[in-house]
């Protein structure tokens, strides 16, 4: 009889243990789902706002053959982590919100096959502004759900990069507003200190020192060219060097998404 309750509350014991270990799980995959999906509103961010660099790049006849072609990529990116985005979202005022987005991007999509003329691009900068304020908000609920306060993914860093090329070329063609010069200081120190936060991050990998110490060395060289705005004449130079830090962000991404990963869904 002894044999057979102990045989019980042993059988009890591990049922219960296992039953909390799926529960975690269950959990731990629920965080990284949504994690998932801040990454792809943050994708849909970087997009848009490559969109609209690209097409003022086209309009200024400069690096019109890179622009074209990274403005095919955008599209495309957009595209698909939008899909994934209204495939995942049962919230009603989030897929409000999705809605409004799209109809904003149905506008954008339009705006862009139209040939280039000045107005035209201050409707496809506002357009870009609402479809990437409504991304980052969204990126936002969910990093608030699942508590995500690493100071790397605290903010978005590369559609801020992004923002570096189109504002200084929104000023070149002729969008020579006070806001722009605002907007694009705010981008610049926003751009320095994340990636500083990077630098500096504790849970570096040795790839992931090797990667945003590149991207450290090409910022500290021409960070200064992106606040001459007045000066102007460097537009090419812009255009490429925000591509290059883009591109070793982006590498730096991936590797962090891994640490994200492994923290999440263990």
């Amino acid at each position: 009889m002894k044999y057979i309750q102990h045989s019980l509350f042993l059988t009890l014991l591990f049922l219960l243990t296992f039953s909390s270990a799926v529960e975690a799980k269950n959990v731990d995959s629920e965080k990284f789902a949504k994690y998932q999906l801040i990454v792809s509103a943050f994708k849909c961010n970087i997009a848009s706002e490559s969109i609209a660099k690209t097409y003022l790049y086209k309009g200024a006849e400069v690096g019109a053959r890179q622009a074209n072609q990274e403005m095919k990529t955008a599209l495309a990116l957009y595209e698909k982590n939008f899909k994934k985005l209204k495939g995942s979202i049962n919230t009603p005022k989030i897929k409000n919100l999705l809605l409004f987005i799209d109809m904003s991007y149905t506008e954008l999509n339009d705006v862009i096959k139209e040939p280039y003329s000045l107005d035209n691009a201050q409707i496809v900068l506002d357009l870009v502004a609402t479809i990437s304020e409504g991304s980052r908000h969204i990126a936002e609920i969910y990093k608030k759900e699942i508590g995500h306060n690493d100071p790397v993914n605290r903010a978005g860093l590369i559609p801020k990069v992004e923002s570096i090329a189109k504002y200084y070329i929104a000023y070149q063609v002729g969008i020579k507003d006070e806001n722009t010069k605002v907007q694009m200081k705010k981008a610049v120190d926003f751009c320095q200190r994340l990636i500083k936060v990077r630098v500096n991050y504790p849970k570096n990998t040795v790839k992931m020192n090797q990667i945003i110490n590149k991207v450290d060395r090409l910022w500290g060289i021409v960070h200064t060219f992106y606040l001459d705005l007045d000066e102007g004449g460097l537009p090419f130079i812009v255009f490429k060097t925000t591509s290059e830090l883009k591109d070793g962000l982006r590498a730096y991404a991936k590797e962090y998404k891994k640490l994200k990963q492994a923290e999440l869904s263990q």
